[in-house]
């Protein structure tokens, strides 16, 4: 007889899970710096369950994230906007396209035990990895390689982030070879690739794209986010410019397309509504604006806070406060929103610029009671009116409120753009 076992019987081992983006990278990154070929040498465990197509789309996204970094500067919208990823050296951008078909060869390669077959979620992030490192030819060739995986949404996402990258011509490159690849555009295909050619100013191809989809017969008909995206490019480039006469006449075109909307039976969303007054009330256009704010409410398209923003920023610029108190007033009266930060910092400049300090004083005390920590520009201009001026100062605990939600901005902000630390 056998003597009985002391503890329980040993257990098979278990297979290891598929590892986690966030420790795959760096190893990946490791493996590449040290010149070791993605290939026999780099075998993984026998118990090794496999690679999933989501941890490997995933991995593949971490890649421009760790290698590309934005650059934290706002652009201006008027010029061609660069690569978002031209703060990073070429070096780092070679390397990123590298890694990226590197791992996504290797991940779907024989020499693992449970290979897997390449599918469109990882194609899509190596696709979109690619873009981000401005490896162009690399990533042509690989959508004419695995051409029976790219869908219309592939090419849309990829559109997008060539656009978003400061490269239309070849975001129009794309959408023309989409016929070879075997895929038909859609309307959110067209709507990515206006998007992508306004972004850029080109408006001339963006005009033509939309003509072609109003063409009798035309497979994508527009729809209401089509002539939103032209209009608010349209009125966002128009309050950028320097010249008079040529922001208006951005203005103008954003008009007729709005009217053009109407006469193709598209009914415009708040948002359509919102791009045009904003741009209508930047360039002191203020009565067409009133006349599409009325024309909104008799469609029964409910304004929201973006809208009454817009009449209270130009009435506090062009010194006319009691009118913008009294479109907050009406905009609370009929429950279309509430007061924000936004909605507060233009008064208050207004009634300092006016020498009204008491009524600052009360706005911004009222701001940071419902809970809105102001700027610190305003915050300073404030304080230093009420000491010019010999007014009562603000209360010591509404002020430490208020240093303190703008020193918690401050670092949130320095963990977004470390590029700002003071020197």
């Amino acid at each position: 007889m056998s003597a009985p076992s002391c503890g329980p019987s040993p257990q098979p081992p278990s297979p290891s899970p598929s590892p986690s983006p966030s420790r795959l990278v760096p190893q990946l990154l490791v493996a590449l710096l040290q010149r070791r070929r993605f290939d026999a040498t780099l075998r993984v465990s026998p118990t090794f369950r496999g690679f999933s197509p989501h941890s490997i789309a995933t991995a593949l996204a971490a890649i421009p994230r760790l290698l590309l970094p934005r650059s934290p500067r706002r652009l201006c919208p008027q010029r061609p906007f660069p690569s978002a990823s031209s703060a990073s050296s070429p070096a780092n951008r070679r390397l990123a396209a590298a890694l990226t078909l590197a791992f996504l060869s290797w991940s779907h390669a024989h020499p693992h035990p449970h290979p897997v077959p390449l599918s469109e979620a990882p194609l899509r992030a190596a696709a979109l990895a690619l873009v981000r490192a401005r490896a162009l030819p690399p990533l042509f060739r690989l959508l004419r390689a695995h051409a029976d995986l790219v869908s219309t949404p592939v090419l849309t996402d990829v559109i997008r982030a060539l656009g978003e990258e400061g490269l239309p011509r070849h975001a129009l490159a794309a959408f023309h070879r989409m016929r070879q690849l075997r895929c038909s555009p859609d309307a959110q295909c067209y709507n990515s690739l206006i998007a992508a050619l306004c972004r850029n100013g080109r408006f001339r191809d963006a005009r033509f794209l939309l003509d072609q989809m109003e063409r009798p017969g035309a497979r994508c008909k527009p729809d209401p986010y089509t002539y939103t995206v032209l209009i608010s490019w349209y009125c966002r480039i128009g309050v950028g410019t320097g010249c008079r006469k040529a922001a208006r006449r951005r203005i103008y075109e954003a008009g007729r397309l709005f009217r053009r909307m109407g006469e193709k039976g598209l009914e415009p969303d708040v948002v359509t509504y919102n791009c045009l007054i904003n741009g209508l009330c930047k360039t002191y256009r203020v009565e067409r604006a009133h006349e599409v704010f009325d024309e909104m409410l008799m469609k029964g398209c409910a304004p929201n806070r973006v809208t009454y923003n817009s009449f209270v920023r130009y009435y506090s610029a062009v010194n006319q406060v009691d009118k913008a108190v009294e479109w907050v007033r009406e905009m609370i009266a009929r429950g279309h929103g509430m007061a924000s930060s936004s909605t507060y910092t233009p008064i208050i400049h207004s009634l300092c610029e006016s020498r009204r300090v008491s009524e600052a004083r009360r706005f911004l005390i009222d701001m940071a009671e419902r809970g809105h920590v102001p700027r610190e520009h305003t915050y300073k201009l404030v304080k230093d009116a009420i000491e010019d001026a010999g007014e009562e100062a603000l209360p010591a605990e509404l002020c430490q409120f208020i240093e303190d939600g703008i020193a918690a901005r401050f670092r949130q902000v320095m963990q977004i753009k470390p590029i700002m630390r003071s020197r």
